[in-house]
């Protein structure tokens, strides 16, 4: 799979709405998000530069039923930034095919495959390599990631649909959990952020789901915000990485930025 590893501490993301209707009764889900821009709010050890504080910023395309047709992303926001990626999807009656270019290394193409349901079952690079996704109930039961053969197991969900616990299991032993914690707000579905960490971002842009912007689920969607997530060796009983999650609103409701820490770097 293609994996982007981002290292920043203090993440903030900060998102800015194109909304689809111009009526007064506009609805969240009528309201387009445009772009992400991926920032730094401290400078702690010269982190932003002299041209400013941005470090990637995300710009979203869409066909008139809101799903992505396009999507670029640059080290900045001004017209002589740098293309570090740009996606072009291609959609079909059971998959929708990206072609990627990443400045690193150059075309990537992916295939993301869906049942009936619209449900997402692998996301795979051409040699199938990639990640093959298993439903229980609509819910996700199992990921398998080939050709390592690591599995996330055991999912935990409550009556609300969000995803409470899973477990990691490596060469068949059950090695690590996720423990997952939620406020009691309501979120978008392209906010869900169950599985995004530090360095696996591939079903990911911008820091938001980018399967529900190609019109996708991973089964029963999340429902609230995430606030925490904990990884835990089992055999210890240590957290090995803890991430929490804060959102900022306007008046609106609409979230406007969204931090995202770690506990290896807290320099937030």
């Amino acid at each position: 799979m293609v994996y982007i590893n981002h290292k920043y501490s203090g993440i903030i993301l900060i998102i800015i709405f194109l909304t689809a209707s111009c009526s007064k009764t506009t609805t969240p889900e009528s309201k387009r998000i445009i772009q992400s821009n991926l920032v730094f709010e401290d400078n702690v050890n010269g982190r932003i530069g002299a041209g400013g504080n941005i470090q990637e910023s995300t710009n979203f395309f869409y066909y008139e039923d809101n799903t992505l047709s396009r999507a670029t992303v640059y080290d900045d926001t001004i017209p002589s930034a740098h293309l570090l990626k740009e996606l072009n999807l291609t959609y079909f009656s059971n998959k929708v095919v990206i072609n990627t270019f990443l400045d690193t290394i150059g075309d990537v193409i992916y295939t993301i495959a869906f049942n009936n349901k619209k449900q997402v079952i692998s996301i795979t690079l051409p040699d199938s390599s990639g990640l093959y996704i298993t439903y229980f109930d609509d819910r996700i039961s199992n990921i398998k990631s080939l050709p390592s053969g690591d599995e996330f197991i055991s999912f935990i969900y409550d009556i609300n649909d969000n995803l409470l616990q899973y477990e990691l299991k490596i060469n068949g032993f059950v090695l690590g959990k996720s423990v997952l914690e939620y406020s009691n707000d309501l979120v978008r579905e392209e906010f869900d952020s169950r599985f995004l960490t530090k360095d696996i971002k591939f079903i990911y842009l911008g820091g938001l789901d980018l399967m529900a912007k190609l019109g996708l689920n991973y089964g029963k969607s999340t429902k609230n915000k995430l606030i925490k997530r904990s990884d835990i060796i089992l055999q210890t009983g240590q957290v090995y990485e803890l991430y929490n999650f804060g959102y900022i609103q306007n008046s609106n409701g609409d979230i406007r930025k969204r931090n995202i820490r770690w506990n290896t770097d807290t320099l937030f």
